[in-house]
């Protein structure tokens, strides 16, 4: 295998050797008929094909020129029922397939891919969103989270959050390794998505390979235990900051706006549709909550308006790390406004063009709706950097259309 070129031989070729490396969780009185590699294989081509449901890929198998090109394709040996490949997928522990994420965004590191979303004087940034992928009110497992409406009945459902690598200018985003919201072993509260994004920070942070970061994340990450987390683990973070939720931090901007202390800048420019008037504050230092102690924030705000009628087309704040000056203002708000990219163009992609991620693929007892999760991100991850690196795969991508094209 030539590791200079980074194509999807190779990137198959790194999930067979993870596969080998996996325990087979199957007792041997269970039977081994099929290999651990083509039950893991056999699920990874439903999501990577973009079929709708096993059913259907199971369909496209059977007929000769289907299994020909599975086979050819993916390697496989055999092919197992839907069936087989989940009692077995159930079994195994979902974070044993993580490196492949450590695997990929290395070598796009290394090799310089990411060169191309790095701002803010090199930082890298990481959107953190949480996303529900399934839902049920009969159909649960010990993994479930609950919800209790007020005629008594119960929903089910795994939400996981997605960090995804994204930037202000690039269309595509790069998926990293999931944290599961889930109960907890010795915890009284039900999971929650905050809990999840720190436990990624504290899981993840020291594998990005001496890479500077910044996270994102929207108003529900803006509180001091989140910022302390990334601050403890050597992350700068942009964070959307709204009055609502931080009203001891507003009455200290209008107070300093009082006594002219806030910065101000304006900027006019043509943003490819119209001409935009972009207004925005800012102040240095400034606490994040009334209680002490208080971690100290840098907060700026932003208004766009239309130069011709003065409407405002967009409005926020955020707090961060970074310093905020004349010359950053602008190129820290369109990182903080980038985080939507995590929800636009992965939350969205995968639930509407063509991953399905909100089908029920299978639930299982224990592990397999978060194995099949995984698998799913491998296929997205793997087709995103088919898309930076592979001349051949874009070119099949530009006429195929869109993601979710036949």
């Amino acid at each position: 295998m030539n590791e200079g070129v980074l194509n999807f031989p190779l990137l198959l070729h790194w999930l067979h050797q993870l596969i080998e490396h996996l325990d087979d969780p199957r007792q041997p009185s269970n039977g081994t008929k099929f290999s651990l590699k083509d039950i893991v294989l056999g699920a990874f081509a439903v999501f990577f094909m973009q079929c709708p449901s096993f059913l259907e890929y199971q369909r496209h198998v059977h007929s000769r020129h289907g299994r020909d090109n599975a086979q050819a394709l993916f390697e496989l040996t055999e092919l197992p029922t839907s069936n087989q490949i989940k009692n077995v997928l159930d079994l195994i522990a979902f974070r044993l397939l993580f490196p492949i994420f450590y695997q990929i965004y290395s070598v796009l590191l290394r090799r310089g891919y990411l060169e191309q979303y790095k701002v803010l004087g090199g930082h890298l940034l990481v959107g953190l969103d949480g996303s529900e992928y399934f839902s049920s009110n009969r159909i649960c497992c010990d993994q479930c989270s609950t919800k209790t409406h007020r005629d008594g009945s119960v929903t089910y459902t795994h939400t996981a959050v997605l960090p995804v690598l994204v930037c202000p200018e690039i269309e595509h985003v790069i998926s990293l390794a999931p944290e599961f919201i889930r109960p907890q072993d010795g915890a009284e509260k039900q999971d929650s998505e905050t809990a999840a994004a720190k436990r990624w920070i504290k899981g993840h942070a020291q594998g990005f390979d001496g890479a500077k970061i910044t996270v994102l994340g929207d108003d529900l990450y803006s509180r001091q235990p989140m910022v302390e987390t990334c601050l403890e683990d050597e992350l700068n973070f942009i964070f959307v900051c709204l009055p609502s939720s931080h009203p001891e931090l507003y009455e200290w901007v209008e107070y300093l706006e009082g006594i002219g202390d806030v910065e101000h800048l304006e900027t006019r420019g043509w943003n490819g549709r119209y001409h935009e008037i972009c207004q925005y504050r800012y102040y240095n230092r400034i606490p994040l909550r009334e209680e002490l102690p208080a971690v100290m924030v840098n907060w700026c705000e932003v208004s766009v308006t239309r130069a011709a009628d003065g409407k405002t087309m967009y409005h926020n704040a955020f707090i961060t790390h970074h310093f905020i000056n004349d010359q950053s203002v602008a190129e820290i708000v369109s990182a903080g406004r980038a985080r939507w990219k995590a929800e636009n163009e992965g939350h969205n992609v995968l639930k509407t063009k063509g991953y399905h991620l909100e089908h029920n693929f299978g639930h299982g007892q224990k592990n397999l709706a978060a194995v099949l999760l995984v698998l799913n991100l491998f296929a997205f991850l793997f087709h995103t950097v088919l898309h930076l690196v592979d001349s051949t795969y874009q070119r099949m991508r530009k006429q195929r259309g869109t993601h979710k094209g036949d």
